[in-house]
This record gives structure tokens, sequence and C-alpha cells, in this order.
């Protein structure tokens, strides 16, 4: 544990880290001032809300993954002091299970900070009315399918969704800091894809049809962007269609294993940089 606190103070250093923080708190506090719920019923609010978890608080998420991430795996490469830290016995080793344990807590605080704050800011503009009342419209799921769960504990599992995308992304950036070893690339390859992906989405597969939507849409169900805007989650047979809940363990399955492969990846790349 402690040398996870020694990865946390090298972020610390980031200076990208820094600018992240600033422009995030910025687009949160712009976010929430310009919440306004038009309409008077409570359900519709509870809805308005799911939304928001995934377009702001997804956008957010990867915004802060992609500066916070982005230099962890090479920023002794860049500093010229890796082979100083890795001559210690097992050095590369404990570096390397250091910067897993903080990249996974790093997701975890951040997708709690922007849920927290969000949950407070929204929940208080109508009183978190009917809280603890059965979900009555939901975004992602039919709602006449779903276990019974509170309009506040269905928010909460939309947040643990957001996590494990957030893990998903978190892997695929510290992957590109291995392979390119240069921050800036990996930012700008990192939230390029993100962009990309996230248009995708919103053009609803734009002019493909056919065989290439299929291909494409099945591409962006097991991308990181399918688990943060979380419409992987929802495991319909379309892109945009309610999933049957049901079913939520195999999307589930799927972002575990996406995770798991990640880090075996990782692990085979960061080991062949030693053995070179």
């Amino acid at each position: 544990m402690r040398t996870v606190f020694c990865e946390a103070k090298k972020h610390l250093s980031f200076r990208e880290a820094w600018a992240g923080y600033l422009i995030a708190l910025g687009f949160l506090i712009l976010m929430l001032k310009n919440t306004v719920y038009e309409t008077a019923d409570v359900s519709e609010q509870w809805f308005g809300m799911y939304q928001d978890i995934r377009t702001y608080g997804a956008t957010l998420t990867a915004f802060l993954l992609v500066t916070g991430l982005s230099r962890l795996m090479c920023c002794e490469r860049e500093r010229k002091t890796d082979a100083l830290l890795f001559t210690a016995a097992d050095g590369r080793k404990i570096t390397f299970f250091s910067k897993i344990g903080f990249a996974a807590l790093y997701c975890l605080l951040t997708v709690a900070v922007v849920g927290a704050v969000s949950l407070l800011v929204h929940g208080a503009s109508f009183g978190f009315a009917d809280a603890s009342s059965p979900v009555k419209l939901c975004p992602y799921y039919r709602e006449e399918g779903l276990p019974p769960m509170s309009c506040l504990g269905y928010a909460v599992v939309q947040y643990l969704f957001l996590f494990l995308g957030a893990l998903c992304m978190a892997g695929f950036v510290l992957i590109l800091a291995v392979l390119t070893g240069r921050t800036a690339v990996t930012m700008c390859v990192c939230g390029g894809a993100y962009l990309v992906l996230l248009v995708y989405y919103y053009m609803n597969g734009g002019p493909l049809r056919g065989a290439a939507l299929t291909v494409a849409d099945t591409v962006f169900r097991f991308s990181f962007v399918g688990f943060m805007t979380q419409e992987t989650f929802a495991w319909g047979s379309v892109v945009g269609f309610p999933g049957v809940w049901s079913d939520v363990w195999k999307p589930v399955l799927a972002a575990l294993c996406v995770i798991a492969a990640e880090g075996v990846l990782l692990w085979v790349l960061w080991s062949r940089k030693e053995r070179k």
C-alpha cells in the first residue's frame, strides 16, 4: 500500500493532471448550474438524472482518466529514472502492481466524486422526492423486468456500471502509454478514440448499413465507450434499444473479461520491456 501512495505522490506532480482537474471542475459547475428539470413529474426528474449520468458523467470521467493516467506508465522513462528505479530486487514487478493499484483507486475516486456531487446537486433540486420509491422510468432496461429497486438505488447501480467502464478505459490508456512511452501521444490517441466512438454513438451508426453496421455496433459494444455510456450493459439486440435486466450478468462478465485481458496484456508488455 505504501508504494501505491508513492505513485499517488508522483501523480500530484503531473501538470496535465492539475490542468485536467481545473477544467473538469469548471465543466462540472457549468453543467450542474445549467441543469433544469422543466417537468413537475418526479419520475421524469429521476429519469433526467439517469440520462445525465451516461452523458456528462461518462464524458467527465473519461476526460479525467485521460489527463490523470496517461503519464502513469511512462513517467520514469520520460524523466530518465527508470534504470535507477528498476535496479531494486523485483523493482519492476513492485512498480507495476503499484501503478495498477493506483489506477484502480483513481478510477474509484473519480467515479465516486463525480457521482456524489451530481447526485447531491441533482437530487437537492427536487428534494430527493421518491428516492426510496420503486423506479418507474429507466433509460436502459424494460421497466417491467426490473427487480425491486428504488430510484436512488438505480442511480447507484449506474455509477457501479460507470466504474466498470472506467476500469476498461484505464486499461486502454495504460496499455497505450506503455507502447508509446509518450504522455502527449497517449492523451491524443485516447481522447481521439473516445470522441470518434462517441460521435458514432450519437450518429446512431451514421450511413452504415447491413454487415458494416453490425461490425461497427459490435466494436462499439465491447469498447470502453460502450461500457462508459452504459449502452453495453443494456445488452439489447441493437445499440440504443432497451435490454432485459435478467441478462445483466452478460455485460458485467464481458466487462470483467475485458479488464482481465487488459491486465494480462499490460503485464506482458511491461515484462517485455524488462527483457529488453
